[in-house]
């Protein structure tokens, strides 16, 4: 993978990323007792991502 490629692909998933994380803010003030469960669930799937980009941001640098 070249670095522009990866570097686009950061790029979109900084995007994904904030999306995601505006979409939870969403639902927590819609429901923030009913859907606990689906809250948390939402929350570990964005922390796995966040964690992804930020090995990948680490190793991209690290190569630049």
């Amino acid at each position: 993978m070249t670095r522009s490629e990866r570097a686009l692909l950061l790029s979109l998933a900084e995007e994904i990323i904030l999306h995601l994380r505006n979409r939870l803010a969403e639902i927590e003030n819609l429901h923030p007792r009913e859907s606990a469960l689906g809250i948390a669930t939402f929350q570990e799937r964005l922390r796995h991502i966040e964690e992804l980009h930020d090995s990948v941001k680490n190793e991209h640098e690290r190569s630049a």
